[in-house]
């Protein structure tokens, strides 16, 4: 006898019993649990087998839409197939879909935005939505090296073959979130020979760096004796051989980035390249410099304040300009090449890469370990900044020989 939609609500497990069947006829029943759940089966028969169908749970699943699911099931049984292998077909597709590599890339890269700047999670998203458009759709099962040579190969059709490395370091990554996600067991990216597969890159013009103790000590000597330019512009381009910073970030330095008792630097996130705070620490002779800086310009909020308007910082390239007027051209030194000529001279003296590269604020490791680096160097440090600063007053006052290696 068929079921009623008032008796399948009434419905209850016997005490004592661990479920009874309800049936409603055509092979359809309700499983009724001492849980209090009520679950709708289809009972076929197919290859000469009986079979079993769940069709959901009431009351999400109600009674006609119960009859009706059993309805459809039956009709394919008619046309000689198997509504269970049905089912498991239709989710093999779904979950295809669900795992194409578009999909996954974005959630790599949610999970990683919050450690990037927010200028480089956007280049990255539309890199994954731009050039990485053509194997966006294919499941990440079915992507290959085949396929990401195509890609490679269209950016350096494009005009951008330096960006074909980045790219597949993105592609590499992504594959790595998926492997360790489960949603794939290869990652075509690994291995993939870029040098094979690309015509050869010009060499990479370097910022212009002097790296001998004799030409640097006359470079500081020059810096730090010159009467041109204006006093902050000089004044900050006696700092940045001494910070391992970007003139960007010397020319922003505020006063309440520094602790004169600590002896430290602190600069926020938001005005690093990387986006991470960074941390300075300050040599003696710095702290005496800065001291006899905030005499002149402690009325701003800025180190170097714009001579036009004090609530600005140090306009752009005024450091490199008095470089030109001190006699060094764009082929000999940049502002920007002290942070060059510190990490060739310390690497080369013996110090820890990793202690160097903590100070220059460049990206290693993982974000974890990024953000323990941020202390675990800090007292190695102190002491490179220290002998650094040492050095450079040493190969100024004429030293030709001066070991600055590792304690």
């Amino acid at each position: 006898m068929a079921l009623t939609a008032m008796e399948v609500k009434r419905l209850t497990c016997p005490e004592g019993q661990k479920q009874i069947k309800k049936s409603d006829g055509n092979g359809l029943y309700l499983l009724v649990k001492a849980s209090g759940s009520k679950l709708w089966r289809l009972r076929y028969r197919y290859a000469g087998k009986h079979q079993e169908l769940a069709l959901g749970q009431y009351p999400t699943i109600p009674l006609l839409e119960a009859r009706n699911l059993a309805a459809q099931a039956r009709a394919l049984l008619v046309q000689g197939i198997n509504p269970t292998a049905e089912r498991r077909s239709r989710k093999r597709e779904t979950v295809a879909v669900e795992r194409t590599f578009k999909i996954i890339a974005l959630a790599w890269w949610e999970q990683q935005e919050s450690s990037w700047s927010s200028d480089h999670a956007k280049k990255v998203k539309r890199w994954i939505e731009q050039e990485l458009k053509s194997i966006g759709k294919l499941s990440v099962d079915a992507v290959d090296q085949g396929h990401i040579t195509e890609v490679m190969l269209s950016i350096e059709k494009g005009g951008h073959p330096r960006k074909a490395p980045v790219i597949l370091s993105v592609i590499n990554r992504i594959f790595g979130y998926a492997l360790a996600h489960r949603f794939t067991r290869n990652n075509p990216a690994q291995g993939l020979p870029l040098s094979d597969i690309l015509k050869p890159m010009p060499k990479v013009e370097h910022r212009a760096e002097i790296t001998r103790s004799k030409d640097l000590g006359q470079l500081i000597r020059d810096i730090d004796n010159s009467d041109l330019g204006s006093y902050c512009t000089a004044e900050a381009l006696k700092l940045i051989p001494r910070l391992f910073l970007r003139p960007g970030e010397i020319r922003n330095l505020r006063w309440d980035y520094i602790d004169f008792d600590q002896k430290i630097l602190v600069i926020p996130a938001e005005d690093m390249k990387r986006g991470r705070e960074h941390l300075v620490p300050l040599a003696d002779q710095v702290i005496e410099h800065l001291q006899a800086v905030q005499e002149i310009t402690g009325y701003s909020s800025y180190v170097f304040p714009n001579e036009r308007d004090s609530g600005k910082p140090l306009s752009k390239n005024v450091m490199t300009n008095l470089l030109r007027k001190l006699g060094y051209s764009a082929d000999v030194m940049s502002a920007h090449g002290f942070r060059a000529t510190a990490s060739t001279i310390l690497h080369e003296q013996g110090w820890k890469p990793e202690v160097i590269e903590a100070q220059l604020a460049h990206l290693t490791g993982t974000a974890t370990s990024r953000a323990y680096n941020r202390s675990i160097y800090l007292s190695e440090r102190t002491t490179m900044m220290q002998i650094w600063a040492d050095y450079l007053e040493a190969v100024r006052d004429g030293a030709d020989v001066v070991s600055i290696g590792a304690k």
